[in-house]
């Protein structure tokens, strides 16, 4: 009998802490957002970010900045974030001259009381801006501008 209670009990939770995913941010290419016309026609899109687990995506809200270092001077600009056909999916269009300096985009999102949060660096090359995945860091809240100093401080020196 007391096996069969440790059972029932174990099947009641399993459930529950399986369930219990936090609220989080996943960052992609801008193909990742869908094919849908809000997406092809945001031809300046570095990369796209969906909302992970929030159950009230029709509530959530993101934003987001784009923190950047040119000539040793510090410069910051709302990014514009397009809404995709996917309900809680945003294609990011950083403003500012990625050509010069280093960037990143810092985002944060809420999703009723959990917080989410990202810095995307950014890079140049032969197809022009793009988003640095492996660089790219999630946090379960909002970034800090410590961390956006030290995610600009090191693309200023990448072998270090």
């Amino acid at each position: 009998m007391e096996m069969v209670r440790l059972l029932l009990v174990c099947a009641g939770i399993i459930p529950v802490v399986a369930s219990a995913a936090d609220f989080t941010l996943t960052v992609g290419p801008p193909v990742a957002a869908g094919s849908g016309s809000k997406v092809t026609k945001s031809k300046a899109a570095v990369f796209a970010v969906r909302l992970e687990e929030c159950d009230a995506l029709d509530k959530a809200q993101i934003s987001g900045t784009t923190e950047g270092i040119v000539d040793g001077a510090r410069m910051s600009t709302p990014v514009a974030l397009s809404a995709a056909e996917s309900p809680g999916v945003y294609v990011v269009s950083p403003a500012g001259n990625q050509g010069q300096g280093v960037w990143v985009v810092s985002l944060s999102a809420t999703c009723g009381s959990a917080r989410a949060g990202a810095i995307v660096p950014l890079g140049t090359g032969t197809g022009g801006a793009g988003f640095l995945r492996e660089r790219t860091r999630v946090f379960p809240r909002t970034p800090t501008k410590a961390e956006v100093d030290a995610a600009l401080k090191a693309l200023e020196a990448p072998g270090k």
